[in-house]
């Protein structure tokens, strides 16, 4: 499937379900790939602030766009949120942040 596929796919599930958290995570993800960051922020913080998932990808996923726009202090709040609820993910930081092209 590509991405333009998955977008329609998506935005066609969001219009008939507006809480399917599921499909506003997949269109993040692939708008990120996309390069489209602005819209790919906008499904992640729907995830977050209006559905209030718990999913520490989406966390991660939004600190490393907030860090790239050059929002520090958001970004590190992310993380920290992302580490609190999977641990695990630890090993993708290196110590530092560093700006650049995102890791979508």
């Amino acid at each position: 499937m590509t991405s333009f596929e998955i977008i329609t796919q998506t935005t066609q599930a969001i219009a008939a379900n507006p809480s399917d958290a599921e499909a506003y995570k997949q269109r993040a993800i692939t708008l990120c790939q996309m390069q489209q960051y602005e819209e790919a922020l906008d499904d992640l913080d729907t995830l977050i602030d209006t559905l209030h998932t718990d999913d520490a990808e989406i966390y991660q996923l939004r600190g490393t766009l907030r860090m790239n726009r050059g929002d520090k202090a958001g970004a590190l709040d992310d993380m920290r949120h992302a580490l609190d609820l999977n641990p695990d993910l630890l090993h993708l930081f290196n110590g530092e942040f560093k700006s650049g092209k995102s890791n979508c």
